[in-house]
């Protein structure tokens, strides 16, 4: 169920990312509390969603990028390589599409 919901949302933000605007907030809330999930597959898949979302809403994502990067850097020391890529393709796409001060700021105060 929860794999169907991540699916959804990244097809909402390729498709009609004018939809998840105006709920951003709650939706990063939902995924990022996914990346925890026991389960590798969910965890990774909502890691491989927070970078769809990166790319699809852009500097729409600036507020949300601080509590995504700390939770997507927590997932780099993680013992599963698969994970750990997903995670570098997903900070990867945050500083692509957020703000360069942004991700910045968002990068040195998690401790990079």
């Amino acid at each position: 169920m929860k794999e169907k919901g991540l699916v959804s949302i990244q097809r909402l933000a390729a498709c009609h990312s004018e939809v998840l605007t105006r709920r951003l907030h709650d939706v990063c809330l939902a995924v990022t509390g996914e990346v925890t999930n026991l389960r590798s597959k969910v965890s990774h898949l909502a890691i491989s969603t927070l970078g769809d979302l990166f790319q699809a809403l852009k500097k729409n994502m600036d507020q949300e990028a601080e509590e995504i990067a700390r939770c997507l850097l927590q997932k780099m020391a993680d013992t599963n390589e698969f994970i750990q890529r997903a995670a570098g393709q997903s900070l990867r796409a945050m500083v692509e599409n957020v703000t360069l001060a942004r991700s910045l700021v968002v990068l040195t105060s998690a401790g990079v």
